[in-house]
């Protein structure tokens, strides 16, 4: 714990730590491609979300809670992922998770494999069995762990890297699928299953919609015998895990990832309908990702009332809702809709695609309807959920060094990132091969200088740097670069530092020049 801590957040901070009992529950509900602006929480989105989603529960929290403005994370499913699950940036050996699938995803009208003067490396697409992942971190202070729903970052290499071999007590569906191939159960020979999505333990909450099931959940009576959708079966699979563990003595973490809204974009029926009439556009392709991400939000409203009544007998007495942080977040930007006014989305490395909504809600701890524009980063999550259990045991920093720091400090009072101390350090990407249309080779830091927020984004292809003020053109519309060019001299030498520096752990990989078959660095200003 840090050393500067005001004063008045010691005695709440040493009752967290100083048994198991008072250690809060710590749930991360991370949706899948959604956008920035896909909320209805103007907190969350500094006023700029879009009106055409439907969100009550995503605004009870950010009413409740604590929204951050700046939280950044990879542009990519499993990269972001991985950086949650180790608490470090991909040129780490125990993450190594720079994209999904290989790093020469080459596609017409982008830079075709001729075209590019570069190669992409191999990579991993696992946290490495070696990693001591946030679960395993947990499990050493005390907490029992779980994992529902999208994993992608696991299997690939075997069982060893599967959840339950990762530090998760319970596993229901994560496996190393990226997608649904389709929102709805299906009926096959060995009955209703979600066709190749996660194991087969999640197709136990497939069943098709009950009466009695739609009555409890306020769902018309017209999906009663129709296929469950994901989303639904995902909060079946929830409550279940949340009774089970809120009936154990000790903590709890459990990471809560949703398919939805990765494509196929499909909401349920009656929820598209909602979506249309709010729209006023029937049939149209936003209704339909509308009423997908109301879903998502429902899933929320059903997890804020499985911790008031985890036993759901309708007696409160039970209740860990006061004793419960939890964290919303997205993987990535949004892929199916604009980010605007943020530029570009999911898979590129401008706003649209590395920007997410992130809230914290914990009733009577966290400060109601408040708002940082602390920057935050997916490596952040690990030692922030460790500070909150108490940092009793921590990863050896020789066998596995954080990237992260922690916003514990902020998410008791929000105001401290106004001190200069409490500012975060720079954030930085390395992406060493190309993504289809959207990513090219690129190395990344967003830092504040003066008072001001600045990108700096260095191109392979073109070998130019481009300078943004993202605290005056969050679209990115203006290139500084030649303008001020101290300020992007400045941040060319912090990436400079950071991609040379020195440990075991460290190993980044650079794109690899095509004829001379060697890694290239940047050329630093």
């Amino acid at each position: 714990m840090k050393s500067h801590i005001i004063f008045s957040l010691i005695p709440i901070l040493f009752s967290l730590s100083s048994n198991g009992k008072k250690q809060p529950n710590l749930i991360v509900y991370m949706i899948d491609d959604l956008g920035w602006n896909q909320i209805s929480a103007k907190q969350a989105t500094m006023g700029t979300h879009n009106g055409s989603f439907i969100t009550p529960n995503i605004e009870k929290i950010a009413n409740l809670g604590l929204s951050f403005t700046h939280a950044y994370t990879q542009p990519n499913c499993a990269p972001s992922r991985a950086a949650m699950l180790s608490g470090q940036y991909p040129a780490r050996i125990n993450n190594g998770v720079y994209i999904v699938g290989n790093l020469n995803r080459n596609k017409k009208p982008g830079i075709t494999r001729e075209q590019a003067q570069f190669t992409g490396p191999k990579q991993s697409e696992d946290v490495a069995s070696e990693a001591i992942t946030i679960a395993e971190a947990l499990n050493k202070n005390g907490y029992n762990t779980a994992h529902i729903g999208k994993y992608h970052v696991g299997g690939h290499s075997g069982e060893s890297t599967m959840p339950e071999n990762q530090g998760f007590d319970i596993n229901i569906g994560g496996y190393m699928q990226g997608h649904q191939p389709t929102c709805f159960a299906k009926k096959g020979k060995d009955g209703w299953q979600f066709t190749k999505l996660g194991r087969g333990d999640f197709d136990r909450f497939g069943q098709p919609y009950s009466e009695p099931y739609v009555e409890k959940y306020g769902i018309p009576k017209s999906q009663v015998g129709k296929p469950k959708h994901v989303c639904d079966a995902l909060a079946d699979a929830m409550e279940e895990t949340v009774q089970a563990l809120a009936a154990k003595p000790d903590p709890f973490y459990l990471q809560l990832h949703a398919y939805a809204v990765h494509g196929p974009v499909q909401s349920r029926p009656d929820l598209k309908e909602v979506a249309q009439k709010h729209l006023g556009i029937k049939g149209s392709k936003q209704s339909n990702l509308a009423g997908f991400i109301s879903g998502m939000d429902a899933v929320l409203g059903r997890l804020l009332n499985s911790l008031k009544d985890p036993d759901q007998n309708g007696d409160n007495s039970d209740s860990i809702a006061n004793n419960t942080l939890i964290l919303f977040t997205s993987d990535n930007g949004g892929t199916h809709f604009d980010n605007l006014p943020l530029r570009g989305v999911k898979g590129m490395f401008t706003e649209g695609g590395i920007r997410v909504p992130l809230i914290a809600y914990w009733p009577g701890v966290v400060p109601e309807n408040s708002i940082t524009d602390r920057m935050v980063h997916g490596i952040d999550f690990y030692p922030t959920l460790l500070e909150l259990a108490g940092n009793s045991w921590l990863p050896p920093v020789k066998k596995h060094p954080l990237d992260g720091e922690s916003f514990a400090d902020i998410l008791f009072n929000p105001r401290l990132d106004t001190l200069k101390k409490f500012k975060r350090s720079p954030i930085f990407y390395l992406f060493p091969g190309y993504m289809d249309v959207r990513a090219q080779p690129c190395v990344v830091t967003i830092d504040e200088i003066d008072g001001k927020r600045y990108k700096l984004i260095y191109f392979y292809e073109a070998d130019e740097w481009e300078l943004y003020n993202l605290t005056e053109d969050i679209g990115e519309k203006t290139n500084l670069a030649n303008e001020i060019p101290d300020v992007s001299a400045s941040l060319s030498k912090k990436i400079q530092s950071w991609l040379s520096q020195k440990h075991p752990t460290w190993h980044p990989k650079f794109p690899i020049n095509k004829k001379t078959g060697k890694p290239v660095l940047p050329r630093f200003l």
